[in-house]
């Protein structure tokens, strides 16, 4: 157990879009320290993940938060609204729209390669002891990015969201097909097209409908613990966290536990006996 830590802020980059970062880091911590890297959910933020990093630090481990692309501290990406081609590379000065709060798990998966890809190269950091842990959304992204990513070694999946509803699949491919002919502006979804009632953001459909968290949970080949809501309400936990677990148990130690509660209790009356299920997986496969 630590009992001070020292919090580092960084600029970190996906895809060539500057992300904001946080990394905890325990002061009596050894060279090749084993880490976690944090993924929050639908509308969440790094802020909101500061007292998961702390309590990971205090328990022994380097731990990092950051923003998704177009959220909170990290820029958001660019869209060009010219009509000139841009066929000429090198520096040019163009009118451009920059795109916020949207929700686009593939994007997503990207920051989170990319916070690992920092992780995985910083020094004081053990590569082969890297966990990810992930959150309502996140949890799904978290199952993804280990289920396609070798340098993952301990998954923790919580209240997560793994797929997109089937019965809105056809809405999703004529959206896409609009994203293709510029059908509506700008070209990328925003303002709340498409949104969720309820949760913040604009959620980019023609790319859920095209990404599984799912298919990456059936790839993941390393300990994975999926906690739950009994009385989820956000998804159906049998077709999503009880699903994942059910794959991904078929080629790693994989845990599934749930708490009598709906989606948001998990944060707050339940928060002490999630992270301590978390902090104990970590401890026996990082």
């Amino acid at each position: 157990m630590a009992d001070t830590f020292t919090r580092r802020d960084l600029d970190l980059f996906s895809q060539g879009t500057r992300i904001a970062a946080s990394l905890f880091v325990p002061d009596d911590a050894e060279d090749d320290a084993p880490a976690i890297l944090l993924a929050h959910g639908w509308g969440g933020l790094r802020s909101h993940l500061v007292r998961y990093a702390e309590l990971f630090a205090r328990a022994g481990f380097a731990a990092l938060i950051f923003d998704y692309r177009g959220w909170g501290d990290s820029d958001g990406r660019l869209i060009y609204e010219g009509g000139e081609r841009l066929t000429t590379p090198g520096p040019v000065t163009l009118p451009v729209r920059v795109l916020r709060d949207g929700i686009d798990p593939i994007d997503r998966a990207e920051d989170v390669v990319a916070c690992l890809d920092f992780l995985a190269t910083e020094p004081g950091i053990d590569p082969a002891r890297i966990g990810l842990w992930g959150t309502s959304y996140g949890g799904g992204h978290v199952a993804f990015v280990a289920g396609n990513d070798d340098r993952v070694a301990a998954v923790v999946a919580q209240i997560g969201g793994f797929g997109f509803p089937p019965e809105y699949r056809d809405a999703a491919r004529a959206r896409a097909g609009e994203k293709a002919r510029g059908l509506f502006a700008p070209r990328v979804p925003q303002d709340g097209l498409d949104g969720v009632p309820g949760l913040l953001g604009t959620p980019d459909i023609a790319r859920m409908v095209a990404h599984s968290q799912l298919g990456g949970a059936a790839k993941i080949k390393v300990p994975t613990l999926i906690i739950d809501a009994e009385f989820e309400e956000l998804n159906n936990r049998l077709e999503h966290g009880w699903a994942a677990y059910m794959m991904v148990r078929q080629n790693a130690p994989a845990a599934y536990h749930t708490f009598p509660c709906k989606h948001y209790a998990v944060y707050d009356e339940h928060f002490d006996a999630a992270t301590g299920l978390a902090v104990d997986w970590f401890r026996r496969y990082l």
